[in-house]
């Protein structure tokens, strides 16, 4: 079982985005595997904050569930957070079997790379104009694409002790600088905001004990080679970010909401106006499409957004769909795990350390895409956040065990 489990979660990271729907390969090999559990009733020895995590994955299914029968919703809408109810059998799988980490370091960088390399074959040869890899929109590939990137760099104290060091940082390395360059290609700005917030997350962890002079200087790399890729001839970066600021301008000189930013705000001003009329339970999916429509032949509301079917900011999309409730368990979702990470990471070996590091990232990573995007309302999205979140716990949970 274990080099079952260790092939499953190499396969799930590699070909994440190089491959159609390659995420959902591992994924669902670890889904199946898991009813071995059924027979083979390993001892598992769950502790308090084992139980923790499987009940916040239970909490956020149960209520988006009943939330969805509440407002009569399509049952399509089940489709998403049924995701975390099947992390919970993958969690126990790989708590008794954990995968090696070789397979979880390889295939992010593997992943990344060839993430980056699809995109950049995009860009250079087709000449398209925003890449995507092998996923569903730009958007989602440029997130998933710098959060393997920054993940394989949280292995680097993992490759120093290992027999092969100088290949297994050089591979991290490289997956570090390829996640981030497959993100610039795509132009998803929304995911360039995880860089200074996982900037000072690295610098902090890796100064303690090296000196004050040692946070600083970190800061001042980022920010230069920041501005050397701003700088450069047509470089994507700068484009994207002169089409942000002129969109903002447009909405604030002239209300124009059909850009990509104004049709944004648009949708986030629309979702907390709707939302104060039913602040407890929400509208449900049906019901907010049902309103959009109403506001906009009222003339309250531009018919561009129409089409959307989510608010474009996980936050928005909770509170209006399932107001107050939904807004709390979906904070609960996020910042628990965050804080289970964080704990570890404080505490935590030295050999733990990397994957309670990648676990906070990997939270901090998704609380900021949720910000500019629905990201937990396509399947990319949902997956690459609960799996990776179990697959690191069930490895932070080995490290301390074996200590």
């Amino acid at each position: 079982m274990l080099g079952l489990t260790s092939v499953s979660v190499f396969l799930f990271l590699a070909l994440a985005l190089a491959v159609t729907s390659g995420y959902s390969l591992g994924a669902l090999v670890l889904l199946l595997a898991s009813t071995c559990l059924l027979w083979k009733r390993p001892r598992l020895n769950l502790q308090r904050q084992d139980y923790l995590l499987l009940g916040t994955l239970l909490l956020y299914f149960c209520v988006f569930s009943a939330n969805m029968l509440y407002h009569a919703d399509p049952a399509r809408e089940l489709d998403m957070p049924l995701r975390a109810l099947l992390a919970v059998p993958v969690m126990l799988l790989l708590l008794a079997y954990p995968p090696r980490a070789e397979a979880w370091w390889g295939g992010l960088a593997i992943g990344a790379i060839g993430g980056a390399a699809l995109g950049l074959w995009q860009l250079l040869i087709l000449h398209m104009e925003r890449p995507q890899a092998a996923t569903s929109n730009a958007i989602h590939y440029g997130n998933v694409s710098i959060l393997l990137g920054i993940l394989s760099l949280c292995g680097l104290s993992w490759a120093r002790q290992q027999r092969h060091h100088r290949a297994w940082m050089a591979l991290l390395v490289t997956g570090g600088i390829a996640g981030v360059a497959g993100s610039i290609v795509s132009g998803s700005r929304g995911g360039w905001l995880v860089l200074p917030i996982c900037v000072c997350i690295f610098a902090c962890q890796y100064a303690k004990g090296r000196g004050k002079y040692y946070l600083p200087a970190i800061l001042a790399v980022f920010i230069a080679v920041s501005a050397l890729a701003y700088t450069l001839p047509n470089s994507p970066l700068r484009e994207r970010v002169e089409v942000a600021v002129d969109d903002v301008q447009k909405f604030n000189e002239m209300d124009n909401v059909t850009t990509s930013i104004g049709q944004r705000f648009e949708m986030w001003r629309t979702a907390v106006t709707m939302s104060t009329q039913h602040i407890w339970f929400g509208m449900g999916r049906d019901g907010y499409m049902a309103a959009k429509q109403s506001l906009a032949d009222q003339g309250k509301m531009n018919k561009s957004i129409l089409k959307h079917t989510n608010a474009h900011n996980d936050y928005f999309d909770a509170l209006v769909k399932r107001g107050l409730t939904g807004l709390a368990v979906l904070l609960a979702f996020f910042l628990l795990p965050l804080v289970m990470f964080a704990g570890a990471l404080r505490h935590c070996t030295t050999a733990a350390r990397p994957y309670a590091l990648g676990g906070v990232v990997l939270c901090t990573c998704y609380m900021i895409f949720g910000l500019t995007t629905s990201s937990l309302t396509l399947n990319i999205g949902i997956i690459m956040l609960l799996f990776p979140m179990v697959i690191l716990w069930a490895m932070l949970r080995q490290q301390e065990h074996t200590s």
